[in-house]
Formats: structure tokens, sequence, C-alpha cells
């Protein structure tokens, strides 16, 4: 089994119970193996799924399977030790079997031996009986719930369906496993002790034969066959079974509670007599263990089942050296309530009321015909005394429950494949942008499968949940399909060429393309003014639909700040304008404060930017202005003209 990947391992529930690997996944919860820190034992710790766990109906339910079991104390039985809350995680902790699923083997052996069939049925009777004597019945009796230990144990389990047996809660809801539900549930008309046993009656039908007595692809023609249809011997499936194992599965799948055992005790006692008036020939007939192979993972697991659960030929009775005959005229054999399993079924007391239990005689492999057992008006404590078959309907008799069979539809009861449970669950809340992995873990284990289908989207990033179909909140039974669509990320588009465009242009080209427009920013001596010179996404790349590309402008020529060269002398400031790029022109003016030869004023000020080859005007000192009188003879010349 693949391992599951659980947010929960090496958490410590209320500081003493450390969850440590994933045992199963069921429709209501997942099962942990587990450690008790404070009794340094193995543990299995049942953990209500998180969606349920807000439901105060399913917690309820929950902690009624934890009070159920916890009442009862048997070796067939898993004990249940504890019950709490630790914040969000409501779970149980169980006694841990190391062990596979009574399906699990069926699916890998086909089938069992009578002698193999009979141990399993016997340690599941040993368990009914405590939980009948406890005032319960199970409810949901399946191959699924009862284990087959490594050590040899046979364990019953989980009670979440277990319901005190009063008139209140036996005519509500069927809910169960539509492969093996008793008619009862299917048109509501109560529950006793007797449900359990047709159902272990059509589990035993299915260990001797491989399959279940009814199926089809529409689980509610199965529900329909349980009500109106007969189960036929199993020897009719594979012929060589004896006429005893026929008595026993006809006797505990009759349509009629009324027809079947009285109770678990009674149907163990007549197991025992069946099993002893076997021979080891009919005992060990018709398995398919030896065409197994012995390297698959479930005969490993439970090492050799034929001695993990094989019966042993009957022990002479202490003191005679006989061994135990079945007949009417002696007391018959009673299994004891503490047999562990694998044992033997031993002979020892009579029934309670000192009368001896269900005769079972010879019979031929065909069940009785309707003309057989027409005489039945019989009180039923009469009955109960006579031979098994007395009383049972033919194989097709007609119920005469037509017009009755109801299905209670309100709890979506009947629906998915025949072998899963029928309670529907609503499909949990998975937020968007939830990782698909951890979406999916939270489907499977609300007890869906899950399918994925991606979408393109803007705002949900790639890899995660966008929705759920059906949505959050819609009742599904178990089993079902949730898809899970998941984002594939945004549109991408190409993106166009911006450069050499106009800001205008290069807007417009982002609009047909599915983009937008983004920062504008400028730039000197790079391309001809007001065009493009370079954009944040190259051209012809990828981009999310809808996303901006930034674009730079060049503004035109680079421009130089000119220096500020007051005060400085002429031939140095010359110098550096030439090297700048500037084109520089003198002029001499007189200064009052500029000593001669220096600049007095600059043209374009400092610090004003002009592109290269600009002209610079530098006014040059020619010292102080002298006196009128003492003009240049040149200037003395100009004023000394003769006037007109």
């Amino acid at each position: 089994m693949a391992q599951i990947r659980d947010q929960l391992i090496g958490v410590v529930l209320d500081g003493r119970y450390r969850i440590e690997s994933v045992v199963a996944r069921g429709g209501m919860a997942m099962v942990y193996r587990g450690t008790d820190l404070r009794l340094d034992r193995e543990i299995a710790v049942k953990v209500m799924h998180a969606h349920l766990a807000s439901d105060p109906s399913f917690v309820e339910r929950f902690e009624r399977e934890a009070m159920n079991a916890a009442r009862l104390s048997h070796p067939n039985l898993i004990a249940v030790n504890d019950q709490s809350r630790d914040g969000d995680v409501v779970y149980l902790v169980m006694e841990y079997l190391e062990s596979v699923t009574l399906r699990k083997e069926l699916k890998f052996r086909g089938r069992f031996t009578p002698r193999q069939a009979i141990s399993v049925v016997d340690a599941i009777l040993a368990a009914l009986e405590a939980v009948h004597e406890a005032g319960m019945i199970h409810r949901d009796l399946k191959p699924d719930n009862v284990l087959l230990g490594t050590d040899g144990q046979i364990k019953l389990a989980d009670f979440g369906l277990a319901r005190a047996v009063t008139s209140e809660t036996t005519t509500k809801t069927l809910i169960g496993t539509v492969g093996y539900v008793a008619p009862e549930l299917v048109t509501r008309s109560g529950a006793d002790e007797r449900t359990d046993l047709y159902t272990l009656g059509i589990m035993f039908y299915e260990m001797l034969t491989g399959s279940q007595p009814y199926t089809d692809d529409v689980p509610i023609q199965v529900a329909y066959r349980h009500v109106h249809d007969r189960v036929t011997a199993p020897s009719q499936a594979v012929p060589g079974l004896s006429p005893q194992l026929d008595a026993l599965v006809l006797w505990a799948t009759s349509p009629k509670p009324d027809d079947r055992p009285e109770s678990a005790t009674a149907m163990r006692q007549a197991l025992g007599e069946a099993r002893l008036a076997m021979t080891d020939e009919q005992l060990d007939f018709g398995g398919t263990s030896d065409a197994a192979d012995p390297t698959e993972p479930a005969l490993t697991a439970t090492a050799d089942i034929d001695e993990q659960i094989g019966l042993e030929a009957p022990e002479p009775v202490p003191g005679t050296g006989e061994i135990p005959k079945l007949s009417t005229d002696e007391t018959p054999a009673a299994v004891s309530s503490t047999t562990e399993i694998p044992g033997t079924l031993t002979a020892a007391a009579v029934s309670a009321d000192g009368t001896p239990p269900v005769d079972l005689p010879p019979l031929e492999n065909e069940p009785p015909t309707a003309e057989e057992l027409e005489d039945n008006d019989e009180p039923r404590d009469s009955r109960r005394r006579r031979p098994v078959f007395v009383g049972l309907v033919a194989a097709v008799a007609a119920l005469g429950l037509a017009g009755t069979f109801g299905i209670a539809k309100a709890s979506g009861v009947i629906g998915g494949e025949t072998e899963q449970e029928v309670v529907m669950a609503a499909v949990p809340q998975i937020e968007a942008g939830t990782a698909e992995a951890d979406a999916r873990q939270i489907l499977e284990q609300a007890g869906f499968t899950v399918s994925t289908e991606g979408r393109k989207h803007a705002d949900i990033a790639k890899g995660t949940v966008i929705e759920t179909r059906p949505a959050a909140g819609e009742q599904l039974q178990e089993g079902s399909s949730v898809t899970l669509v998941t984002s594939d990320g945004p549109e991408m588009v190409a993106v166009p060429k911006l450069v050499g465009k106009t800001e205008d242009e290069a807007a417009k080209a982002l609009e047909d393309a599915g983009l937008k427009k983004g920062k504008v920013s400028t730039v000197e001596g790079q391309g001809k003014k007001g065009r493009v010179v370079s954009q944040s996404t190259k051209a012809d790349s990828q981009a999310e639909k809808g996303s901006a590309i930034d674009i730079t402008v060049s503004s035109g020529p680079e421009t130089i700040a000119i220096p500020d060269l007051r005060g400085q002398d002429y031939e140095a400031s010359y110098k550096r304008l030439l090297g700048m790029g500037f084109r520089v022109a003198r002029d001499d003016v007189y200064s009052e404060y500029t000593p001669k030869g220096k600049v007095v004023a600059m043209y374009p000020g400092p610090g004003k930017k002009r592109t290269a080859d600009t002209l610079v005007i530098l006014k040059v000192s020619k010292g102080k202005e002298p006196p009128k009188d003492e003009k240049p003879k040149d200037e003395k010349k100009k004023d000394d003209k003769p006037k007109d």
C-alpha cells in the first residue's frame, strides 16, 4: 500500500499519543498507528476527517462509537481505550492489531476452506454475543470490519453504526453496505440482533464461494434482491460443499427475521454441531490456497492462514476416548464463549433453557421448496426447536412486501458501488490557492476519488486549486468522483516590438496584444527624441495577458551641465569647456572687482544643461575701468573728434 503523506504524522495528541503512520482511510476517519507515550505501547488512533469534525452530528456519531465500544470487553472485539479532542482533532484510541482485513484476504484467496470459514464465523459470533448481550447491534458487519491478526487473533472492529436496540433507533435510516444489508433495513421495518446474523450469513456465503450472493452494477437492484430473493445454497456455486454448510447459510439469511437463528449463541452452537458432523475431507474442501502465490503480500502478512485460523479435529470426550457425534438423543455441543481463535470448536454444554438446540439434519444440496415449507403456522418458540429449515421460504418465493420496498433517499443510503458504505458525505471546503497535492489528500481522506482539470487563471498560482466540482457542501456517496479544477497559470501572449515607436504607438500596440503600458521613463542621448529606446520585456517573448510592459523614451541628445567658471582664469576655463565639447567665445569687459584675465560672467549660466557644440560665451575681466582722462589713445581720439 502506498504511503499517504499526512500532516499529522509525528504530532503528539494531548501530550500522550504520538501519530506514527497511516493504517487505513474510511469515509468518516483516518486510522493511524501510534504510540502511547505514557504506557509505551502501540495503539491505533482513529481521527475524524477535519471537514466532518465541525459537524456536530458527525462528532456525536463518532463519540457514540467510542462509548459503545468502550462498554465492551471481549477477546474478539477491538478495544477502545480513550476518546478526546485536541484542538480541531477529534479522535479515539484503540487497541492496535497487526493484521489484514477479511476483505483483503478474500480478495487474495478467492475463497476459504470450510474449516477456515467456520473459524472466522465462530470468532465473529463470539464477538456478537458480547455486543448483543450489551443491548446493542453492530449494523455494519462486512469483511472490511473483520481483522485477521498475524498472531492468529480474529477481531471485530468499527462500531460507528452500533445502536442500542430500541424502537427509536431500529426503524430509522438505513446505513450500511448494500452487499450485506438485511431486508428489514431496506424496508425500514426495524432491526435487532438477527439483523447482524443475516449479514454474517452473507459473509459466510462469500467466504465459502468467493463471491456475494447478490451482485449488480446498480446498487438499488442489490438491495431489492435482499428483500425479494432468497439466497441459494453455497453448494450450488461450489458443488461439493457439505449440506451442513448449506443449512447454516440458508438459516442465517432467511429474509424473515423470525426464521433466522434467535441469537448469536444459538447460531454459534449450531455452527459447532455442524463442524463436528463434518469429515476432515469436507472441512478442507474447496479452498484455493494451494494455488496462491506464497510471495503475495496478503499471505506474507498473515503467515499461513491455514495455521492461523484453521480448526483442529475434535478432541475425544474426557473419560470416554470417543469423538462426540451429532445426535438428537445426546446433549448437543456448544462452542465456548471464551474460545480463542484459532482454536478448537469444542463440545460442552446444553442451551441456557435446558432444551436441545436446533437440529441440523442431513440435507441435499438443494434448498427446500415452497411446497415443503408451506405449513408454517406454528408459534415462533415451537418452530425454533424443529430442524433448521422448517419455516424457511423457497429460494424464489415472494416475501409479501410488494409496495413496501422503501429506500431512505434522504440519507443517500442506496447508491454507488456495491462494496462501498452507503453513507453520504459532504464535499469538503477547499480554499482557492490550496496546493493540488494537499487538496487531493483532503478529498481522498473524505472518501472521494479525485480527477483534475486545468484552467487558465490570472490571479491563482499555477498548480493550485481554483474550485471543486461539485462545489463544497454538495452531498455525494463515498467513492464518488470530485473534480479538482486547478490553475494552469495565467494566459500568455506575445509581447510586440515597441522600440522605435512613439509613446502613443507603443501604447496602442500593447493594447492590441492584450497587454498594458506600464511605467514610462526617459533617457538622454539615445535614439531619436520622443521614440521608445527600450522595453521591460523582450519583443516576441511571452507575458501574462493583461500584464504591464514598461518603456523608456528618448528625450533627445545628451545634455551636459555647464560648470561654474566665474573667477577662474580664462585660459584654463577655455580649455575645460573645449574638452567638454562646447564652443567658446570671449568677451572682454571692465570689472570693478574681478582681476584682469579672470572670468567675470558666462552665458549660458552655470549649471545650465546644453548639448555638445553649444556656444558658451565667457566674459573676461580687463581690470578696472580707467578714468576718462586716462582713456586709451584710441578712445581719446574718438572723443576728440571735432563736433559738427
